[in-house]
């Protein structure tokens, strides 16, 4: 079965490589009405976090948002897939910082940076990009925390499509002498911190209404190592290209309270749910985020 969905996955960024961008787009809608049916079970947990989320609305307006979410994951997998044939200039037609110059502000800091996200919009294409432009212009390089796929074959080539223009990789089995050995060496590392964590070693912290089990490794590390925080969030916007802003995520007021850890990550898990009251539709609701 792996090997199938390897050669599917495989096929579908052949053809699409081939088609135009609004095409391109279309089929990446056409896949997340597909995924739409493929797993009542998955369906129904993306359902229940977006009426839980929102009891306000209606279950059509529930329905549309569920509708979106999915379309922009069948988006995401085809954008990710052409990123084995996309230009340097393409990438900078494609995504626009608002306010990239504060990556070069904090690394004059010399402490590295810890970049987060979060599964919205194209997260994918954030760290593809945000590494693509700090080379670019500060000569430094961005690592990325990933999650082995099951699927070995279908890891190693999305690996490299995510790596094509220089970004290293982590994996985030073995992730924790890495990430200080980067940012002790004034680097950028990215996580995308907003899956459902481990108990007992995580907190629960209130996210979208519920109460729900939070990473706390990068509050972790940036307040031992005194490392800045900037939240990534990209958009995709009606033209089918993206911005994406940064947000610092200021720690220095409470990084002597004992409770520290807890409050930063507050503030971290703050910016993303913002960004999801604000535009519900281009985050992966389809994660079990409050089991």
């Amino acid at each position: 079965m792996q090997f199938l969905i390897y050669i599917l996955i495989i096929l579908i960024g052949f053809i699409t490589n081939l088609l135009s961008v609004d095409t391109r787009l279309r089929i990446g809608k056409l896949i997340g009405n597909v995924l739409i049916l493929l797993s009542s079970k998955r369906r129904k947990i993306t359902y229940n976090n977006i009426s839980n989320a929102f009891p306000n609305k209606t279950k059509y307006e529930i329905n549309i948002i569920m509708r979106n979410s999915y379309q922009n994951l069948g988006i995401t997998l085809v954008e990710l897939l052409y990123l084995k044939n996309i230009s340097e200039d393409e990438v900078s037609s494609l995504v626009e910082f608002e306010n990239f110059s504060l990556i070069g502000e904090k690394l004059k800091s010399g402490k590295g940076i810890l970049f987060l996200s979060g599964h919205y919009g194209n997260w994918e294409l954030l760290a593809f990009s945000a590494g693509l432009f700090t080379r670019n212009e500060h000569e430094k390089e961005l690592s990325i925390v990933v999650k082995p796929q099951k699927n070995k074959r279908l890891n190693v080539v999305l690996n490299q499509y995510r790596s094509k223009f220089g970004n290293k990789l982590i994996s985030s089995r073995n992730s924790a002498a890495n990430i200080i050995k980067k940012i002790r060496n004034n680097e950028l590392v990215a996580i995308v911190a907003d899956q459902k964590a481990v108990k007992n070693r995580d907190i629960y912290i209130d996210f979208l209404g519920r109460k729900s089990l939070t990473y706390i490794a990068p509050a972790k590390l940036a307040i031992k190592y005194n490392v800045p925080v900037i939240y990534g969030i990209i958009e995709r916007q009606d033209n089918n290209k993206y911005k994406a802003k940064l947000y610092e995520v200021e720690y220095e007021d409470i990084k002597d309270e004992p409770n520290a850890v807890e409050l930063l990550t507050i503030r971290q898990s703050n910016v993303l749910e913002n960004q999801i009251i604000t535009n519900p539709n281009q985050w992966a609701w389809q994660h079990n985020r409050w089991k």
